[in-house]
């Protein structure tokens, strides 16, 4: 009987523990991924209507200032070709004269972006830097990488070493192009680092601004080829941007219309990155321009431009030893420091700065001499470090440095140890002095007691002789 009632009850309980977790409401902590950013809560974030996945960053110090879903894994299609074409510039001479293989133009279909180059026609490795980022040709990207490289996997292999060293971890990629592939993959975060890297590098930077670009006669072709650019910001005159100066488009049916591109305002540079969008045509239903014009408006608007130090303002005082008139050091940069901060504050609340200077100054100090280093941060970002110049100069006190010789003179252990040496040997004479002095004092009071001692006993003998 007793197990029965036990078996009931166990079952009422197991019935009420599963019902409540039926209808429990879906926690909305931990479960919830946080999808979309802003570097600060009370901004309004930019609408993005199209794309599956952007980004803005702040190109001088890699800050992320919006991003959605920007670590999730996307097919990256032709921004694929910003790596290509940094490896080409870095370890290939754009001088050469490259010969277009077979095996290089094997992998071209009618169906691929290309600017027709045929088996054995010569072009500089320069020529097709430009046709691969300017045209987006996938047959220049082959022939650059069968040149440099020798086969697609080796060139591929560099380019996952260079994925690595600039730290995109989330990145892989199977060919020089960005024709799909399931296993060619990244994130719009580690595409961030990629181009922020190949934006530093002069000749880059020429290549990917370049709206229109002629290719001369070859030994294949007997007439010019002329390429515009398709990022629309730099060809386009319905999407033309005059503040853009890169950097690469890309398309392909699994990754859709993606975008990577920068501009430059008021001493602005920023990078946005929109990746996913289904583009109807190159006019107002060109939507990955829509969003990527979106990311720069909320960041040119919301942001401005800070000057947080400059050469000859100053950053530092500080004081020197031996400094004649008790003079002060002021230190300045030696060369300007901006950041990016919100532009509804002040701007300068959560920037931190770290002075490093030797322990210790001492006069004379020259005006301009380097001394030490400054870096700023803002929210624990990095934005600009630059090096602390003396802006004045600083004379010596001889008296006080004088003193200072003086004191540690008296006070260096070379000078103490032969000081108490002599009064260890003094104290030691004088002891010595003082012992025998006693014992001559003993001496001198046994002789006087054994005079009295005999002339007792001479008096004594006297006295019985008289008797």
């Amino acid at each position: 009987m007793k197990k029965k009632i036990f078996s009931f009850i166990t079952l009422i309980l197991f019935s009420i523990t599963l019902t409540s977790h039926c209808f429990a409401a879906p926690s909305s902590g931990a479960s919830a991924k946080k999808t979309v950013f802003t570097e600060h809560e009370w901004m309004t974030p930019p609408s993005l209507d199209y794309c599956n996945t952007a980004l803005l960053v702040d190109m001088n110090s890699g800050r992320l200032l919006y991003g959605k879903n920007s670590q999730k894994r996307i097919y990256p299609a032709s921004t694929t070709k910003i790596m290509t074409a940094i490896l080409a510039i870095e370890t290939g001479n754009l001088d050469d004269v490259v010969v277009a293989s077979t095996k290089a133009l094997e992998p071209i279909t009618t169906e691929d972006s290309q600017i027709g180059i045929l088996v054995g026609e010569k072009l500089t490795l320069e020529q097709l830097v430009y046709a691969m980022m300017v045209a987006s040709a996938n047959d220049a990207a082959y022939v650059i990488a069968d040149h440099l490289a020798g086969s697609m996997d080796a060139f591929s292999e560099l380019m996952n070493q260079k994925a690595k060293e600039l730290g995109m971890d989330h990145t892989r990629f199977e060919n020089p192009c960005g024709m799909h592939d399931d296993n060619h993959y990244s994130t719009a975060e580690d595409l961030a680092l990629l181009a922020q890297y190949a934006m530093k590098n002069e000749t880059f930077r020429q290549i990917v601004k370049t709206a229109d670009y002629k290719i001369a006669p070859t030994n294949k072709y007997d007439t010019e080829r002329e390429l515009s650019n398709t990022n629309l910001f730099l060809s386009s005159d319905v999407h033309r941007m005059s503040s853009c100066n890169g950097i690469k488009t890309g398309h392909t049916a699994e990754a859709g219309y993606c975008l990577v591109s920068s501009a430059s305002k008021k001493e602005m540079n920023l990078l946005s990155i929109v990746m996913g969008c289904d583009n109807e045509d190159l006019e107002e239903k060109a939507y990955s321009y829509i969003d990527s014009k979106a990311l720069f408006d909320f960041g040119f608007k919301q942001y401005k431009n800070l000057v947080v130090a400059a050469p000859d303002s100053i950053v530092h005082t500080t004081k020197v030893r031996y400094a004649k008139g008790k003079t002060e050091l002021t230190l300045t940069v030696d060369t300007p420091i901006h950041a990016l901060v919100p532009a509804k504050n002040k701007g300068n609340e959560e920037i931190e700065m770290k002075i490093k200077l030797p322990e210790r100054l001492d006069a004379p100090i020259t005006k301009g001499s380097i001394l030490g280093t400054v870096t700023y941060t803002y929210l624990g970002t990095t934005i600009g470090t630059a090096k602390l110049i003396a802006a004045n100069d600083v004379e010596r006190s001889i008296l006080l440095y004088l003193l200072s010789i003086l004191w540690n003179i008296i006070s260096s252990p070379f000078f103490f140890v032969p000081v108490i040496l002599i009064l260890l040997i003094v104290i030691n004479r004088n002891r010595r002095k003082k012992r025998r002095q006693k014992r001559l004092e003993q001496r001198k009071a046994r002789n006087e007691a054994l005079r009295a001692q005999m002339d007792s006993v001479t008096r004594n003998s006297n006295s019985r002789y008289r008797s």
